[in-house]
């Protein structure tokens, strides 16, 4: 009986050292030390890397869900220098040197002994050259039974002074060498210049028409650069 005896006791003794072990904690009077459960601890969390640390394990999308990127149109011409305007791009026409003469109803009728007439002659020059040495030169034919030389009266208005100077009208049936010209006055480029003369038959003037040759002489470079002529008649007195 002792021994059964001391064998019930050894076992109650071994369930209430069991059973005060687990009823130590937080809900019982006496603190102790809490157990760890593996079911109730929360699992530490990794930081997830980085998109450029580790490529992602997504599968590529496929065609149909990346949108198809959209080109910008413009209507507009993109940098494009404005051609130049054809005012700009073009060189002015060439323009030359003119030569006009005028007097009244386009022509002269003197008579021999009587009073003057005038003309004017007038230059007008392009965008072509300039000339530095132009000279006017006057020319009439000889007619049978006309008096020597000079037979008419050539002058000049000199708008320096406001008087008429005497001019050479060349009485002739040759021509006169060019290279015997001298003097002249300047014509710049698209210059203008008017020059006044007045003639006259003096008394013995072959009566008759004889038209006055205008030349124009550049001096320069011994050539006849313009020439006309001014229809004219002498009456008899």
């Amino acid at each position: 009986m002792r021994g059964t005896r001391a064998v019930i006791v050894g076992t109650v003794g071994a369930a209430l050292l069991a059973a005060a072990g687990t009823g130590c904690g937080p809900g019982s009077g006496t603190p102790g030390k809490p157990t760890t459960s593996r079911t109730s601890a929360p699992m530490p969390v990794s930081a997830a890397p980085a998109a450029t640390d580790r490529p992602s394990a997504s599968p590529p999308p496929t065609p149909t869900s990346t949108p198809t990127p959209r080109v910008s149109v413009t209507t507009r011409p993109a940098s494009r220098t404005a051609p130049p305007s054809k005012t700009a791009s073009r060189p002015p026409a060439p323009t030359y040197l003119a030569m006009h003469v005028a007097a009244p109803g386009g022509r002269l009728t003197l008579k021999a002994g009587g009073a003057a007439q005038e003309f004017t002659v007038t230059l007008r020059n392009g965008n072509t050259s300039a000339y530095r040495h132009l000279l006017l030169a006057f020319q009439m034919e000889a007619m049978p039974g006309g008096t020597a030389d000079p037979a008419y009266v050539l002058e000049r208005w000199d708008g320096s002074t406001g008087t008429w100077r005497a001019a050479t009208l060349r009485i002739a049936n040759d021509a006169y060498p060019h290279t015997l010209y001298t003097g002249g006055t300047p014509l710049p480029k698209n210059g203008v210049s008017t020059h006044r003369y007045r003639v006259r038959a003096p008394t013995g003037a072959p009566p008759g028409p004889n038209p006055i040759l205008i030349s124009l002489i550049d001096t320069d470079t011994d050539t006849r650069v313009r020439h006309t002529s001014l229809p004219q008649t002498t009456l008899s007195q």
